[in-house]
């Protein structure tokens, strides 16, 4: 028996098996298999693995911190442009998603496909609105541009005029003492008491808009800005009757102090708001320091300061009251979480950025639109005491306490001062007129102008880092405080004491006449108001930290934003009113101005270095009391249903 090799053999074996057993095709090169798609999860299954999910990451966080602290240590992002310094996010092998308006993250919509994400225009089409707007036609995000833009020139009109007539009677305050035959303290009543009203009033308007919405409390605010103005045409020699005119005006002051911003959040989204926030700011100062230069002059003619009035009067009948009634229509809105029927309730709607209103006048078309502008058209569902209480709350939370700290005596010593250059230069050897103390002002209007552009640029730019906010409270109280010493040094340097006075009056000093110079004077006041200015730059973003740390979603954020900063507002208002009051009786002495000026001016350095540490060193412990005074650290408030970026 003959056999063949044993390779011979294997050779023909392998073969066999290879025909019986056919190798697959092979994969081309860098290829990986891939598994067939999973069927789709049901809806009721979805939700319950992201509960299931949620619960889990709870009960390890709750492993490691307290209950309250679980849900507040995790930074939430800003309501606001304003961007606060973060650690680098780690890389993700995932598809980039969209970025929202106000964190460049991804949010809980960009998630969930059950919700439809809307997107800006134009240059804006790749940004996720923040906040997300519903498809209600009556919702103010989705009014056109050119509606949004007309409410807030309306507002912003009247945010001009209430500053100009808050410091409208600071040059002629001598002028008016000697014609009402009333001493210079009763004089600066005239500016104080209202102005301490209007922090009244401006608290009052943050509870009622709570209640009725802004548009009344901005309809009847006008109208008793309008009753003092004209009021106020026909005092001359009249003491009382003035000051009566006056109250009403600070009455109606207080609404656009405080409520302008609220309704600013309240119609444009986070990509829009910074450049608004920023105009309103520039013209409540602007127009406040800059009212006594054309002030004065107006009071040279044959009426006096009585001319001022007659402008203002003249503005709100022909323009502003015009403005208010048909281009303010109510801007607050009642949002609810998670509303799944928003789509179909409300047809789809393209949201119109054109700056001109494309609508043919008709009657109806002009019915409609006063149908718009109703008088009043919101109500509160539940009007109880926490809904009373939000803003007087947010009133004396910690992180605004330490702001109303930080700002006040540069704010209140600007007013002071400016209020006592009459009693100061009106008197011989100065003997100046109304537009010459005027004057004085340019140099405060121009450079606190200059520091509220700045700053907005400035925070338009960079990052809101620990180092800037560090650079901005070391410039306002350095400025703040030269103002301050200098003024008062120099005037005490300038004057001389007669040699039998033991307690000096400033109007017995004697001064010659060229011992003072004004430009001077001016710088130094200018420096003041623009320290003054600086420091008032940290309040937003502090607020926005804090609101963003204690918040559960957007629209609680926005509210207590509004809040805090109207609260701030009221507080320093009653303040610098007292000071405008109590400024005169200070400064008629020569050691009670070399005292004061003194003492400001190294206290605010003191403030500035205590209230930096409080709030680096104990900033967290700072915004959780900001939720308890707020009533927000409640479990079952920041108990986390759903994304930050859901309305309440």
């Amino acid at each position: 028996m003959t056999t063949r090799p044993e390779s011979e053999q294997s050779t023909i074996d392998i073969a066999q098996i290879e025909k019986s057993f056919p190798r697959p095709p092979k994969s081309s090169h860098g290829s990986r298999k891939t598994l067939p798609p999973l069927p789709p999860m049901a809806e009721i299954e979805k939700a319950a693995a992201e509960a299931a999910a949620l619960a889990a990451v709870a009960d390890t966080r709750s492993k490691t911190s307290s209950p309250v602290s679980s849900n507040l240590e995790k930074p939430l992002p800003l309501p606001f442009g304003i961007k606060t310094a973060k650690s680098p996010s780690p890389l993700s092998k995932d598809e980039p998603r969209p970025t929202t308006a106000s964190t460049r993250r991804t949010s809980f919509r960009s998630v969930d496909p059950k919700r439809a994400l809307k997107y800006g225009t134009g240059k804006y089409f790749m940004v996720e609105l923040s906040p997300q707007p519903s498809e209600d036609p009556d919702d103010p995000l989705n009014w056109p541009l050119w509606k949004r833009n007309l409410n807030f020139i309306a507002l912003l009109s009247m945010v001009a005029v209430v500053g100009a007539m808050k410091t409208a009677l600071l040059s002629v305050h001598s002028v008016l003492a000697a014609e009402q035959g009333v001493n210079y303290t009763r004089v600066a009543a005239l500016t104080a008491v209202p102005l301490m009203i209007s922090a009244l009033s401006g608290m009052a308007s943050t509870v009622l808009a709570r209640v009725w919405g802004k548009r009344p409390v901005y309809l009847g605010s006008t109208a008793l800005v309008f009753i003092g103005s004209a009021w106020n045409i026909n005092t001359r020699g009249q003491f009382s009757q003035n000051m009566a005119a006056r109250i009403f005006q600070g009455l109606g002051w207080g609404a656009f102090d405080t409520l302008v911003l609220a309704s600013i959040l309240d119609t444009f989204f986070e990509h829009e708001r910074q450049s608004r926030i920023a105009l309103y700011n520039t013209v409540s100062v602007a127009t406040t320091w800059g009212a006594p230069l054309t002030g004065g002059a107006a009071s040279m003619r044959p009426r006096g300061f009585l001319t001022q009035f007659e402008i203002f009067t003249a503005f709100l009948v022909v323009l502003i009251i015009p403005l208010i009634i048909l281009g303010a229509p109510e801007t607050t809105y009642r949002r609810s979480s998670f509303d799944g029927n928003d789509s179909d309730a409300f047809p789809a709607l393209n949201r119109s950025q054109s700056m001109l209103p494309s609508i043919k006048l008709s009657k109806d078309a002009v019915l409609e639109y006063l149908r718009d502008v109703k008088f009043w058209s919101y109500k509160a569902i539940i009007v109880d005491r926490t809904l009373l209480m939000q803003a007087p709350r947010a009133a004396i939370a910690p992180s605004t306490l330490l702001l109303f700290a930080l700002t006040l005596l540069p704010y209140v010593t600007l007013w002071g001062l400016t209020s006592s250059l009459s009693l100061l230069f009106t008197p011989p050897p100065f003997r100046l007129v109304e537009s010459s103390i005027g004057l004085i002002f340019f140099t405060p209007f121009l450079l606190g102008t200059a520091a509220v552009v700045g700053l907005s640029l400035l925070y338009h730019r960079k990052r809101f880092t620990r180092m800037i906010h560090l650079l901005v409270l070391a410039v306002g109280a350095t400025f703040a405080s030269i103002g301050m010493l200098g003024f008062g040094l120099y005037m005490v340097g300038s004057a001389q004491r007669p040699r039998d006075a033991e307690a000096v009056m400033t109007r017995d000093l004697v001064f010659a006449r060229n011992s003072v110079s004004f430009p001077v004077i001016s710088f130094l006041l200018g420096l003041l108001a623009f320290g003054s200015a600086t420091l008032d730059g940290t309040i937003q973003p502090v607020v926005q930290q804090s609101t963003a740390f204690t918040s559960a979603n957007m629209n609680i954020a926005l509210r207590n934003i509004a809040d805090m900063q109207a609260g701030l507002t009221s507080l320093r208002n009653f303040v610098a009113g007292a000071f405008v009051l109590g400024m005169p009786t200070v400064v008629m002495t020569l050691d009670g101005l070399r005292g004061s000026a003194i003492g400001m001016g190294v206290v605010q350095i003191f403030i500035t270095a205590a209230t930096a540490a409080v709030y680096f060193d104990l900033g967290e412990y700072v915004k959780r009391l900001d939720g308890m005074a707020m009533g927000l650290v409640d479990l079952s408030g920041l108990k986390n249903r759903g994304s930050f970026f859901d309305a309440d």
